[in-house]
């Protein structure tokens, strides 16, 4: 308990401090700010933090704070946060995305004081900075200029350094230059530079990036990259160029001076033609995202174990070779290019293939994956695909999203879960109606399944498979999950995501899912304090009102031992929200 007494906090040059002056605060320009403010951010810290209390003088012994009929009730005061080691300190820091919240923790104890004037990672964006009208540019080159002046300086070198701007001006590039070259002089060991610009003018790298020592991870978007740098980047492991025009000459002095290269990424590139990778040896992930006027890609890497590759409608046919990849483990392809027959011979080259997506391949019509690695499979809007037969006996988790169901063999004997996603009206003719059925008759040797149905705002949740009921709709998302655990989170997160209007389980009545789901919404608290530290409130302030309705009818499911039990949920709109 703070008593009397409230923390201070001041900003001086960009910096937060804790003192012991008045109830209230005054920032540089004279600007008041009532102790009551300042409080809940506090209070909030530490929920995030789960501190039960902090106390100010640092006492870590336990206090009486009140009786429970007649019975002195203590509470541990300890501050066991402050008492893990600093670079696990830095690790929770790395969490917090907005570089004020990280600043705000300075006033939880000394500790976290030091912590955060010690904390190795500098995170500047310049969305927080956003006003009506535009972007506050001063503000926000004040906030980095003052940072950097007092948190950068002192230190040997830093883990860290993030830039991002959501509107680029020229007159900032000299300022931009000044901020990485900082931290490029410190050590620095992840560079991400993120930049939304308009029109042809971009920013232009300094030189001084491509030839950083240390630095292991370097993320571009939006820059310009010279030609005529020379690249010496002996310890890069990750690089990653979105939105950026290279060409095959700079590709190849990435490679063949970034010999540790584990994770490569082009997003969004434009001027490449061939990408030809064969001498990166520790290379073990490629991206390559809609790349336009990307003719090829030839890959020979045997420790290769992901590669990504997303095509764009508008472009020509890219040839994709990995003869030299044989221990691909992670597919992903989206390529409205690819064939039935090149489609066959890539996936014959990889036995080892654990998990595959393919996502919008317009062109394949009939497919059939034989694996016994496979673990992990996506059919995702393939519009052209009349017939699949799968054949992995260790298939682990299934996904197919279309407008018809085109499985005619399936062996998926180790299925834990699939998603089953039926986008246009043509499901509920009767063909339709049966293939679906006989997916899930496929499914039914499985123990332990149960479904969960979707289709407009209705969901209803199966505990048995058998007798499985679909009511009319334009649209049908089925899902089949097998861990308990699994079906109560996919429930809550329907309830918080589309807050449907019924909510329908057939079980027994003794389910420990239905008592969960009870629990849940109709012995809920009328007015919750769950989010009372949070603006942005949960799924349980919505739910205005819950109607209850048990059918036991014969015939409506398949055992009498069975029922439905319905929960009609009303919900509140945001303007409705109190």
């Amino acid at each position: 308990m703070l008593r009397n007494k409230v923390l201070q906090l001041q900003l001086l040059n960009g910096e937060h401090f804790v003192g012991r002056e008045r109830n209230m605060i005054r920032k540089p320009k004279g600007e008041v700010i009532s102790s009551t403010t300042q409080l809940r951010h506090h209070w909030k810290l530490k929920r995030k933090f789960s501190l039960l209390f902090l106390s100010r003088n640092g006492n870590r012994k336990k206090r009486k704070i009140g009786k429970t009929r007649g019975v002195d009730k203590e509470v541990d005061t300890t501050d066991r946060t402050s008492e893990l080691p600093e670079h696990i300190l830095h690790h929770i820091l790395s969490f917090i995305r907005c570089p004020k919240d990280v600043i705000r923790t300075s006033v939880l104890s000394k500790k976290w004081r030091s912590i955060w004037a010690s904390f190795l990672t500098f995170d500047f964006d310049q969305k927080s900075f956003q006003a009506q009208g535009g972007v506050q540019r001063e503000k926000f080159k004040c906030f980095v200029e003052n940072s950097l002046a007092s948190r950068l300086e002192p230190m040997l070198c830093i883990h860290k350094f993030r830039l991002y701007l959501t509107s680029f001006n020229l007159k900032l590039a000299p300022h931009m230059n000044r901020w990485i070259k900082a931290a490029i002089s410190k050590d620095v060991k992840e560079l991400e530079v993120h930049l939304e610009v308009k029109g042809k003018r971009r920013y232009i790298l300094p030189q001084e990036v491509l030839s950083a020592k240390t630095l292991t991870s370097l993320k571009l978007y939006g820059c310009k990259l010279d030609n005529s740098n020379v690249i010496k980047l002996p310890n890069l492991q990750e690089l990653s160029i979105k939105k950026a025009r290279v060409d095959v000459d700079m590709i190849q002095s990435f490679i063949r001076c970034c010999s540790l290269l584990e994770d490569l990424r082009l997003i969004n590139c434009t001027g490449l033609r061939t990408l030809h990778v064969s001498t990166l040896h520790k290379l073990n992930r490629i991206e390559v995202h809609e790349c336009h006027g990307l003719k090829s890609v030839e890959i020979e890497l045997r420790n290769l174990r992901t590669f990504w590759f997303y095509g764009k409608i508008t472009n020509s046919q890219c040839k994709i070779n990995l003869a030299g990849c044989e221990n691909l483990r992670n597919l992903t392809l989206n390529d409205p290019f690819l064939t039935d027959e090149s489609f066959h011979n890539l996936i014959a080259k990889f036995p080892f293939l654990e998990q595959l997506v393919l996502t919008e391949c317009n062109k394949l019509e009939r497919i059939t994956i034989l694996s016994g690695k496979l673990k992990r499979l996506a059919l995702v809007r393939c519009k052209k695909l009349e017939e699949a037969n799968i054949d992995a006996p260790n298939l682990f988790s299934f996904e197919y999203t279309g407008d018809k169901v085109p499985f005619s063999s399936m062996n998926i004997s180790c299925i834990r879960e699939a998603k089953l996603h039926i986008e246009s009206g043509r499901w509920v003719k009767s063909l339709i109606l049966r293939d679906v059925q006989s997916f899930l008759g496929k499914c039914s040797h499985v123990e332990g399944l149960k479904s969960v149905v979707l289709s407009d705002k209705n969901v209803t949740v199966h505990e048995e498979l058998g007798g499985i009921q679909f009511a009319p709709s334009s649209d049908l998302k089925l899902e089949l999950i097998k861990s308990s655990l699994n079906l109560k989170d996919h429930v809550i997160s329907l309830l918080r995501t589309c807050r449907p209007t019924t909510l329908s389980i057939i079980s027994s009545p003794s389910s420990e899912f239905l008592k969960f789901i009870h629990e849940k919404i109709v012995e809920r608290e009328k007015k919750p304090n769950c989010c009372r530290y949070y603006s942005r409130k949960c799924w349980l302030h919505y739910l205005q009102d819950v109607e209850i309705e048990i059918f036991e009818a014969a015939g409506l499911v398949p055992s009498p031992t069975m029922r439905t039990t319905t929960f009609r949920l009303k919900w509140a709109s945001n303007e409705q929200r109190g």
